[in-house]
């Protein structure tokens, strides 16, 4: 990555998306916020804004009651532990792209002593044939962030759930990226949509922007289970801002934007038609994020995309995401704040650019 380059775009899509860009401004929103809203110092997560977020997200996901923790590895490593202790099965089932099984360090096996179940194939969204006979718990990741985001159908989601009730699978959700389920399935809020989850974890930092944190929610002696784990593993922090009033401050605020984050996506999809050596997954968007997928290798990627912020000053991304199991290069762009305001054209122009430097490169190899 060049970052002289990526410092002469006028267009970032890097994460966090949105239009605060420095740690400076951020904290002085969030100071200036905590002052409107009457919420001051608070020690070792007990206090005014902790539970005011604790409340609206068990309200929000349809769940008795949630526990904020400072990080989704540690929310969802405990998940793993306490439905498997429950179920008397060590077995942890897993997609291949669950986020514990890419990006933890297996912290699930090695922190929990769970042994990983693997579940479904890496290519497409969990279908309920994937399920197996029989785990201690069974993770289902929605939207599935390395197929770009992509979703079983409503019906698909219905069946796995239904199956995991008749084999007593407790089923979790990792809903890192859960706020644009309701664009992806018209009709459906989310305590509908996580109704037959035993727990639930979601991200305040992914598409919401916040500075970090995370929830999770579930049954109250589940939860109270949780909150006694969060403590031995050191996550009862003794002040949590500005996490907390930050999360408060992106769920008053960006949470509503989701809809127009998704609808963005979907129009810079439409809009590509087709682009020689380039594809979209999924097509169309089914939440606000997509994977542009390069015929090349992550060397080529990058050099297409270093020229098409040449051409158009829009920096796509840093990385493409090339795995063993998936080796064409992928490049993820969610849609946050910044992208909403642009004109999706210069997007577009952007992807086309790396599309027609593919061409060129081939040409000249040929």
């Amino acid at each position: 990555m060049s970052d002289s380059l990526r410092a002469r775009c006028d267009l970032d899509l890097t994460f966090p998306f949105h239009h605060e860009t420095h740690p400076a401004d951020r904290l002085m929103r969030v100071a200036s916020w905590m002052r409107e809203q009457g919420l001051g110092g608070e020690a070792y997560l007990t206090g005014a804004s902790v539970d005011r977020l604790e409340s609206r997200m068990a309200e929000l996901l349809g769940k008795p009651a949630a526990v904020w923790f400072p990080t989704g590895t540690m929310a969802q490593g405990v998940a793993a532990r306490l439905h498997c202790e429950a179920s008397g099965d060590n077995r942890l089932a897993l997609h291949p792209t669950s986020h514990l099984a890419l990006h933890e360090e297996e912290a699930h096996v090695h922190l929990h002593g769970l042994e990983t179940l693997g579940m479904g194939e890496w290519s497409r969204t969990l279908r309920s044939d994937d399920l197996p006979a029989a785990a201690g718990c069974a993770f289902i990741e929605l939207p599935q962030r390395h197929n770009g985001g992509a979703l079983p159908s409503w019906d698909e989601l219905v069946a796995l759930k239904a199956l995991a009730v008749s084999r007593g699978i407790p089923l979790h959700m990792d809903g890192a990226r859960i706020w644009g389920l309701p664009e992806a399935w018209p009709g459906h809020d989310w305590p509908e949509i996580c109704d037959g989850f035993a727990s639930v974890y979601v991200s305040f930092y992914k598409d919401l922007g916040a500075s970090g944190g995370a929830v999770l929610a579930g049954d109250t002696d589940f939860i109270d289970a949780a909150r006694l784990w969060l403590a031995r593993m050191g996550g009862r922090l003794v002040s949590a801002w500005p996490m907390v009033p930050d999360a408060l401050y992106a769920l008053e605020h960006r949470l509503p934007l989701l809809p127009r984050f998704v609808e963005q996506a979907r129009r810079i999809a439409a809009d590509l038609g087709d682009c020689p050596g380039v594809s979209i997954t999924p097509d169309p968007p089914q939440v606000n994020m997509m994977h542009v997928r390069l015929d090349c290798d992550v060397a080529t990627a990058e050099a297409a995309r270093d020229a098409a912020a040449e051409a158009t000053g829009v920096w796509l991304g840093n990385r493409f995401w090339h795995f063993d199991a998936d080796p064409v290069p992928a490049l993820e762009i969610a849609i946050g704040e910044r992208a909403l305001a642009a004109d999706p054209a210069r997007i577009v122009a952007a992807i086309r650019e790396m599309s027609a430097f593919l061409q060129g490169d081939q040409s000249t190899s040929a």
